[in-house]
């Protein structure tokens, strides 16, 4: 079975997606992870954005592979560990501009079909019902009001040991928005088969039962 989340950064999917797995017994397939994790492989070895294009072919020389120990997801690229380094500045800077590039997005589609082909999933991500999989079994769009979904980044950030403002993360989340529901493949949008679940005004357990109650259990 999949069951598919898509939505904007910081609406709560990726936790809702680890909690409806936990609850079904299925693997939380995180693809914000995957592209990160290349982001920050790619950027410490010194492949930018811009240079993506004229050496596409040194994606193929990349391994990647998906581990799950302990419920936890772990992103291996090329025998590296990428996990530890994917909320890093460089990561959180970037992210958007490489997940934008046609061959990446290809690469990473073809890992997360493989990977469902052996396993019942929750996935979450931007474009996850409208192309990684139209025939999902469920798909679910999530949605928040941006200041909620700031509070809820900047708390994260706090912990994380960055000093950022308010103002400054609801910039970040429209910059992001825009980016994601713009780009010329497979932008953010919402699948018009897809359940809207509103989380701003309600508590992850609420949102989780929620979505549960639609797919019976």
């Amino acid at each position: 079975m999949i069951i598919t989340l898509d939505g904007q950064s910081g609406t709560g999917k990726s936790t809702l997606a680890t909690l409806i797995a936990q609850k079904l017994g299925f693997k939380c397939l995180n693809t914000g992870m995957i592209y990160r994790a290349l982001t920050h492989y790619l950027y410490s070895n010194g492949i930018l954005p811009e240079s993506i294009e004229e050496r596409g072919h040194c994606l193929n020389d990349i391994d990647i592979e998906i581990l799950f120990k302990d419920n936890n997801q772990f992103v291996i690229i090329n025998k590296l560990d990428c996990t530890p380094y994917v909320s890093s500045p460089e990561v959180q800077k970037y992210v958007s501009v490489y997940s934008q590039i046609l061959e990446l997005r290809e690469k990473v589609t073809r890992i997360q079909r493989a990977f469902a082909l052996e396993n019942d999933i929750v996935i979450e991500g931007r474009d996850i019902g409208t192309h990684v999989f139209p025939n999902a079994d469920y798909k679910f769009f999530i949605t928040c009001d941006i200041r909620v979904r700031a509070q809820r980044r900047l708390e994260d950030l706090k912990q994380s040991g960055q000093n950022i403002t308010l103002e400054q993360v609801i910039q970040s989340l429209k910059t992001r928005d825009m980016l994601d529901s713009t780009r010329v493949f497979s932008p953010l949008k919402r699948a018009d088969d897809a359940i809207d679940i509103d989380t701003s005004n309600s508590t992850i357990e609420q949102s989780v039962e929620q979505i549960l109650s639609y797919i019976g259990n």
